[in-house]
C-alpha cells in the first residue's frame, strides 16, 4: 500500500498510509499533521492520479516543498523511494510495484493450510507484520549499494562515510586532542543539521564540564547548559541517545535546561575507552524536528571511538610526561634504583617503618666552622654545593639512597633497595670513591691557591627501621636506629681523610678491602666501648 514515512514528534519512525486525497500540514484540520514551524498550516497535497501515479502538489506554501532537493513548482508525480521536503520534515514515499496475481490456490495448498494451527497461523502473520514494519525503518542505516533505490540517497550516504574516514585519517596521525575536537566540530557542522555543538570531559573531580561549545556560525556558545536527564541516561546507559523531538519525548519531560534552550532534536553519544565514560559529544537544533537520524547516530558514534581514543592517549602522554618529571625530581635525591622501585610500586610512599639491616654513611668537612669565618658566604655555599655534587655522585654510583645534608655533613644508606644484599661493601667502596674524589678537588684547588679541603667519613652496619616518615604533606625516605647514631659518632671520631667502620660492618668487607684495627673507643650513648676498624685508601 503506498504510504509515506516519517520521523515523527516522539522520536519514533511513523508511516502514514496515502488514500486518494492526503493533505499535509501544520493545522489539525490536515490528514496528516507535521508540528514544524517551518511548514504551513496547509502546505501540500498527495492525490493519486487517474493512472494510478500518485501526484505531489505545492499549496502555496511559505517555504515550499521538494522532491530529492528539488523544488515543486505546481506538482510532481511521485516514484517510490523519492525524498518529499517539508520544512524541516523528510518525508520518504514508498509505493513499491506489486506483486503480479497470483493463481487460484488448488485443494492441495487449501489442505496443507487447513493442517496449520491457529498459533501456527498467528505466529507467520506476527512474523510477516514485523518485517513490513521494519523494512523501511531499515532506510535510516547504511544499507548495501544493492539495495538503494534513490541515487541521491547514495550521495549523502557517500559523502557522510567520506567524511567519517577523513576523521579516522586524522585521529591516527595526532595525538592532540584540541586538534582533534576542532575537526569533530568542523565536520559535525559540516554532516548534520545542528545549530549547537558541544563536548563535555570529565575534570579531576569526576564532574563532567563543558570543553567546548559552538554555535553554527563557530561562535563560543556563554553558559553552555546540558539536560542533566540527557546526561544522566547517556552517561549511565553508556550508549548514545536520540531525540527527533525533544521538547515532546517523555524521557525528557522533566528537564528544564532543553525547554528554556528550545532543544528540538539533539543526538548525545559518549566518549568511552575501556568502558569508561570520559565525556560526551552533544548536537542539537532549536528549529528543526526529526533533524537526526539513525544513520547520523552512527556516524556520531565513531566520532566518539576516535575522540576517546585520542583523549586516552593524550592523557597517557602527559601521564608520561608528568611521570618523568618526578622521576627526574626524586633523582635528583634518591637513588636511581630507589626511584625505579617507587615507580614500579615495590616501595610505596607510605607513612611506615621496616625493620632491616643496612649500612649508613655520614661523611662531613674537618674545619667548617674555620673555613665560614674565613671566607664570604657566597664562596661556602658554592664550595659546599662542589662538594655535594661530587659525594652525591659516588653515592649514586655504588647504588646508595641519598638520606639527607645536615649542615656540612651528607648522609647515605644502603641496604633499604629490594634486593640488595652486599650493601657494606657498597658503602664501603663509595666511601673510598669520596676520598679519591675529595683528593683531586684538592689538587685543583691547590693550582687556584685555595684551601685544601679534607673529609671524615663513618659507617655503620646492623639493624635500622627504614621508611617513609614525616606528615601526610611532607614526607622523606629515612632510617632511625641505634646503628644510624653509631655512624654518626665514628664520623664525629674520624680524622681528616680517614674511614671508620664499625665491626659488623668490617665482617662483610675484611676479606675485600684492606683495613686495620683501632683500638676500641667511646662514643656518646654506648656503655661500653666500641669496636672500631680503619679503611685504606690510596691517594
Amino acid at each position: 500500500m503506498p504510504k509515506v514515512i516519517y520521523f515523527s514528534t516522539s522520536g519514533k519512525w511513523q508511516e502514514y498510509p496515502l488514500g486518494p486525497h492526503t493533505t499535509i500540514g501544520r493545522h489539525p484540520d490536515q490528514n496528516l499533521q507535521l508540528l514544524d514551524r517551518m511548514i504551513s498550516k496547509e502546505h501540500a497535497i498527495i492525490s493519486l492520479a487517474p493512472d494510478g501515479h500518485y501526484v505531489l502538489t505545492d499549496i502555496g506554501s511559505k517555504n515550499g516543498t521538494f522532491v530529492n532537493e528539488e523544488p515543486v513548482y505546481g506538482s510532481r508525480v511521485l516514484r517510490d523511494g523519492d525524498d518529499i521536503g517539508l520544512g524541516n520534515h523528510i518525508l520518504k514515499f514508498v509505493d513499491p510495484p506489486q506483486p503480479p496475481p497470483q493463481p487460484e490456490p488448488t485443494e492441495e495448498d487449501i489442505a496443507t493450510t487447513k493442517e496449520l494451527s491457529p498459533a501456527d497461523l498467528s505466529s507467520q502473520f506476527q512474523t510477516l507484520s514485523v518485517q513490513a514494519i521494519r523494512q523501511p525503518i531499515s532506510d535510516a542505516h547504511f544499507l548495501p549499494e544493492s539495495q538503494i533505490t534513490s541515487e541521491q540517497v547514495l550521495r549523502q550516504d557517500y559523502e557522510k562515510l567520506r567524511v567519517a574516514a577523513e576523521l579516522s585519517a586524522t585521529a591516527a596521525t595526532t595525538v592532540d586532542f584540541d586538534q582533534l575536537l576542532n575537526v569533530i566540530i568542523d565536520k559535525a557542522f559540516h554532516l548534520f543539521k545542528a545549530d549547537r555543538v558541544a563536548i563535555l570531559l570529565r575534570d579531576e573531580s569526576g564532574q563532567m564540564c563543558t570543553r567546548v561549545a559552538l554555535d553554527r556560525d563557530r561562535k563560543p556558545i556563554q553558559h553552555f547548559k546540558i539536560s542533566e536527564t540527557l546526561l544522566e541516561e547517556v552517561i549511565i546507559e553508556k550508549s548514545a541517545v536520540l531525540s527527533g523531538d525533544a521538547l515532546s519525548d517523555q524521557r525528557f519531560s522533566a528537564s528544564n535546561s532543553l525547554i528554556v534552550a528550545n532543544v528540538r532534536s539533539t543526538m548525545c553519544v559518549p566518549l568511552i575507552y575501556e568502558d569508561e565514560v570520559l565525556g560526551v559529544i552533544n548536537l542539537d537544533t532549536q528549529l528543526m524536528t526529526g533533524a537526526f537520524v539513525e544513520k547520523d547516530l552512527q556516524i556520531l558514534t565513531g566520532f566518539a571511538r576516535q575522540a576517546a581514543f585520542t583523549l586516552q592517549q593524550g592523557r597517557m602522554i602527559e601521564e608520561t610526561r608528568k611521570n618523568a618529571i618526578i622521576r627526574d625530581n626524586l633523582r635528583r635525591i634518591i637513588s636511581p634504583h630507589l626511584v625505579d622501585d617507587v615507580m614500579s610500586g615495590k616501595i610505596q610512599l607510605q607513612k611506615n617503618g621496616q625493620r632491616t639491616e643496612s649500612t649508613v654513611l655520614f661523611a662531613d668537612i674537618r674545619g667548617f666552622t674555620q673555613l665560614t669565618e674565613q671566607h664570604e658566604p657566597e664562596l661556602i655555599v658554592n664550595m659546599l654545593n662542589e662538594i655535594f655534587e661530587k659525594m652525591v655522585e659516588c653515592i649514586f654510583n655504588h647504588d646508595g639512597v641519598l638520606d639527607k645534608f645536615i649542615g656540612d655533613e651528607v648522609m647515605a644508606v644502603w641496604g633499604v633497595r629490594v634486593g640488595q644484599e652486599n650493601h657494606a661493601l657498597s658503602a664501603v667502596h663509595c666511601a673510598i670513591e669520596m676520598m679519591n674524589a675529595i683528593h683531586q678537588m684538592n689538587t685543583i684547588r691547590k693550582a687556584r691557591f685555595q684551601p685544601p679541603i679534607y673529609i671524615g667519613i663513618g659507617i655503620a652496619t646492623g639493624v635500622v627501621i627504614a621508611g617513609y616518615m614525616g606528615s601526610t604533606q611532607a614526607m622523606s625516605y629515612t632510617v632511625i636506629g641505634d646503628t644510624v647514631n653509631l655512624g654518626a659518632r665514628l664520623c664525629s671520631a674520624a680524622q681528616p681523610s680517614e674511614i671508620l667502620i664499625n665491626e659488623e660492618a668490617w665482617k662483610r668487607v675484611n676479606d675485600t678491602v684492606e683495613s686495620v684495627m683501632l683500638p676500641p673507643i667511646m662514643v656518646k650513648g654506648k656503655r661500653d666501648q666500641v669496636s672500631v676498624y680503619r679503611v685504606y685508601w690510596q691517594e
